[in-house]
Order: C-alpha cells, then sequence, then structure tokens
C-alpha cells in the first residue's frame, strides 16, 4: 500500500502483484477484490486503517504491528476480533540471533533492497524531511562519514 499512484507503478514495475492507494476512498473495497481475504497483515502504519484491514481479514488472519505512525485505532471493535478470531500481535524488532538470521536469509537468496537516497549522517535532518513528506521510494540510508 501507499499513498502514491505513482509508487504504486514503480512497485508493480519492480514484481510487485498489485497495491492499493490507502487516499483512494474505496481502498477497502478494492483490496478485498484484489486479495479475496487477507491472512497476515504486517503494520506500521495504525490509525484508522487498521479496523478497515481488519474488516477485510479472513477469519483466523493475523495482525502483526511494530509501529503506529498515523496514531491509534479509532473505533476498535472488540467484536471483529473475536469474531474472526483474528490475532493481534505487537513487535519492535528481534533479537541479535534473530537479526543475524535474517541477514543469513537476505544473503543466502541475494536479496537487494530497493535503496532511495544515501546521505551522510550530517545531512540526517534532510533524510528524515524526505521520510516524514512521504518523497522516498525504498530505504533511505544514513552513512556515517
Amino acid at each position: 500500500s501507499s499513498g502514491s499512484d505513482e509508487k504504486i507503478t514503480r512497485a508493480v514495475a519492480l514484481g510487485a502483484t498489485a497495491g492499493i492507494n490507502y487516499n483512494h476512498e474505496l481502498w477497502p473495497k478494492e483490496l478485498m477484490r484484489l486479495s479475496g481475504g487477507i491472512d497476515l497483515v504486517i503494520d506500521g502504519a495504525g490509525g484508522e486503517g487498521l479496523q478497515k484491514i481488519m474488516q477485510i481479514c479472513n477469519p483466523g488472519g493475523r495482525l502483526v504491528m511494530y509501529g503506529g505512525g498515523r496514531g491509534v485505532v479509532p473505533e476498535l471493535s472488540p467484536q471483529l476480533i473475536f469474531w474472526k478470531q483474528l490475532s493481534l500481535l505487537g513487535t519492535s524488532m528481534g533479537n541479535d540471533e534473530e537479526f543475524a538470521d535474517m541477514l543469513t536469509f537476505i544473503n543466502h537468496h541475494q536479496i537487494i533492497p530497493v535503496t532511495d537516497e544515501v546521505y551522510p549522517l550530517r545531512d540526517g535532518v534532510t533524510a528524515f524531511r524526505r521520510m516524514s513528506e512521504g518523497k522516498q521510494f525504498g530505504k533511505i540510508i544514513l552513512v556515517p562519514v
């Protein structure tokens, strides 16, 4: 998902099957049409969109949350959680062993993340501004120089 049609087009060009612009009014219906229902959500945003995502989740679906950049989830429905038997999981990264396992996996499968910009650490404010404005496509890297 993205708030930018251009970013979705770029993601599809890189191999994504599809994308949803969460700024479009009917995005929940479009996501349901494309997916047929969701089994696993990995969310770093929170906010009102999470309640809508929960409605699209299949019974027994899992929602893993690692951030809350869009704030609290208003009107969270406990009924929706227990009727669908959804699992809500919070995470704040992993431990050192899990990080090492991730690096091994990435190296083994030769996964190369999309990089937006590389900044010297002294330009960190500029990098964070770019990210907060949503202009980036891919990872922003800060390099200690």
